[in-house]
């Protein structure tokens, strides 16, 4: 009898710490997986069909019992090139702790509904994430003198092409010319939109940039970095028009453009939705980046034609609930019960699942369109001119700061 009740008990303690795992794992997946594997592990994620081969069925009990709890922790940590399965599968391990892989593999099982392989944490297992890469003004100065002599060679943004579609798990996430995933922004402009220092700088590290960023720190070598940021800086896929000259041509005073940006009686306004170092509304997406980050004629762009490009997680969506009531704004998160929502006053809005009759994401801005019309041109030339002169907030003392990338 005593053997009975402490087999029991050690029974119960394992169960406890393997319900702990999958309680962690729950809100990782849904960052990190459940755009391709989808919310229940069916495979099914908004990103599933854009792929070249469907995600594995995590809720599929045979497939999941096939895997050891060690084959599972592999395959997230060292992605499908680790493994050597799909080089769509991320690599996981340079951007998430041990335990959180753990977690994970905890998740999957949950998904499964298998039981048959409680997983445990090892004996000391890492619970701080990796290093987060570092970039500093040596480095970027560095990849500066070599994009200006090789940046343009045809073999060199043929070889970043291949990394990209073909090699590293990019094309999974990233969609060019209509083909790839929707996961992260469409880059088939990327060129246009994106400074190469920008590019560099993110592939490198996008979790020093973002911390929240969906997108894993791939581990490039920074030959592949390279390669990768000639490739995409050579994509513009549009062409100035002509009357953008006089704003590109001519400069703006930054410090009225600050004032208008603020301004809460003003035409435009800006602060009412965007947010620059803490400050601002959180329904636009946060530009205290965007002088280090934009070219010039994609900010101009995206004030007088913000339809043009949406930013990925900022496209207006329309809810009709089974009470008749329409609802319009940016979805900011979603869960297996809810869609949470910001509609174009700031006000968060929580809508349960059950409630709604019909949804769709709508390919809209909810920026006015029309500033062209209510702004002069000497207004737009000094927003302009303040946006552009923009530096990333300065980090905490003893954290990297990637404003290096303006020097």
């Amino acid at each position: 009898m005593p053997f009975s009740v402490g087999a029991q008990g050690e029974i119960e303690r394992i169960k406890n710490k393997f319900d702990t795992l999958i309680k962690k794992g729950r809100p990782l997946y849904l960052h990190y997986c459940a755009h391709c594997h989808g919310l229940s592990g069916n495979g099914d994620g908004y990103n599933a069909e854009q792929l070249e081969k469907w995600p594995a069925e995590l809720s599929d009990p045979e497939f999941v019992q096939k895997k050891s709890n060690e084959q599972l922790f592999r395959a997230i940590k060292l992605g499908g090139e680790g493994t050597r399965k799909s080089h769509l599968m991320p690599v996981f391990g340079r951007t998430l702790s041990e335990e959180e892989i753990w977690s994970l593999v905890a998740y999957v099982r949950y998904l499964a509904g298998d039981r048959s392989q409680p997983v445990n944490l090892p004996e000391n297992v890492k619970t701080q994430r990796p290093h987060v890469p570092s970039l500093d003004s040596k480095e970027v100065d560095g990849f500066r003198s070599w994009f200006k002599k090789h940046g343009n060679d045809p073999k060199v943004i043929g070889d970043g092409r291949w990394l990209f579609r073909e090699k590293k798990s990019c094309f999974a996430c990233h969609t060019v010319n209509e083909e790839g995933g929707v996961v992260g922004p469409d880059l088939s402009r990327a060129g246009f939109m994106y400074t190469p220092e920008w590019i560099y700088g993110w592939i490198r590290s996008p979790q020093l940039v973002k911390p929240e960023t969906k997108m894993p720190t791939i581990g490039l070598d920074k030959q592949e970095d390279r390669l990768i940021t000639a490739f995409l800086s050579s994509l513009s896929g549009t062409e100035i028009p002509k009357e953008w000259k006089t704003y590109l041509d001519k400069k703006g005073d930054a410090a009225r453009g600050e004032k208008l940006f603020y301004d809460s009686k003003g035409n435009a306004y800006c602060s009412k939705c965007h947010s620059i170092d803490g400050k601002g509304g959180k329904v636009g997406p946060d530009l205290s980046y965007v002088g280090v980050s934009r070219t010039r004629p994609f900010i101009l762009e995206s004030i007088l034609n913000p339809r043009e490009v949406i930013t990925v997680g900022y496209s207006s969506v329309l809810i009709l609930t089974k009470k008749g009531q329409f609802l319009t704004g940016v979805k900011i998160n979603e869960d297996d019960k809810s869609i949470y929502i910001v509609d174009k006053e700031g006000n968060s809005i929580q809508v349960e699942k059950n409630d709604i009759k019909k949804y769709k994401t709508q390919d809209i801005s909810i920026m006015p369109g029309n500033f062209g019309d209510i702004l002069s041109q000497q207004d737009i030339l000094d927003i302009l001119a303040y946006l552009s002169t923009l530096e990333p907030p300065q980090s905490p003392p003893g954290k990297s700061n990637v404003s290096v990338v303006n020097r």
